[in-house]
């Protein structure tokens, strides 16, 4: 019986993972860590974007461009709308990735989920700032890429054995706090 238990550990992943008492939260893996630390950077880059893209759309090619594409009487609004649109996009994008992080070093797992879609997403609408846009504003297309890339990394190290292991033995501790409290 002993050698089925230790042939077992050799293959899980979560052999290593002792249930905790429930004075005692897990230690957070450094893959949990460096994701936090790339999550806010990556939101960090997101608010960046936005007066990268106020002063790329305020500049005078910028302006002749869309001139030249939609005439003189819609530049304004043109410009009025992109900056709103860097704005929204910005906060709102950054309030989730900070979110992801706070909740994903806290030690909940589901985060992980929304953040593949939101890599996804913004992945999409890096394509769309470099390929498929009217009139391509490219600076704040490259801050996106970085932004991206950046969550990506973190997304993986989310998914790695260590900081699966972390997120479920947080999960453990946090049923077995919520027994000793009832």
């Amino acid at each position: 019986m002993s050698e089925n238990v230790a042939q077992d550990a050799n293959y899980n992943p979560y052999a290593g993972v002792q249930p905790v008492a429930p004075g005692n939260a897990p230690a957070r893996p450094m893959t949990v860590e460096m994701a936090f630390w790339l999550l806010l950077a990556a939101a960090a880059l997101v608010l960046i974007r936005i007066p990268v893209g106020i002063m790329a759309v305020n500049k005078d090619d910028h302006k002749s461009e869309i001139e030249s594409f939609l005439g003189p009487d819609n530049v304004p609004i043109w410009i009025r709308n992109e900056i709103s649109d860097y704005v929204w996009a910005g906060v709102i994008t950054a309030v989730i990735l900070a979110a992801i992080a706070l909740l994903s070093r806290m030690g909940f797992g589901w985060p992980r989920i929304v953040l593949i879609f939101v890599v996804i997403f913004t992945a999409l609408n890096t394509r769309v700032q470099f390929f498929a846009s009217v009139i391509p504003v490219y600076e704040t297309a490259w801050v996106t890429l970085a932004s991206v890339l950046l969550s990506l990394v973190a997304t993986v190290l989310l998914f790695l054995v260590p900081s699966g292991a972390y997120f479920k033995s947080m999960g453990q501790y946090r049923k077995g706090k919520k027994a000793v409290q009832a």
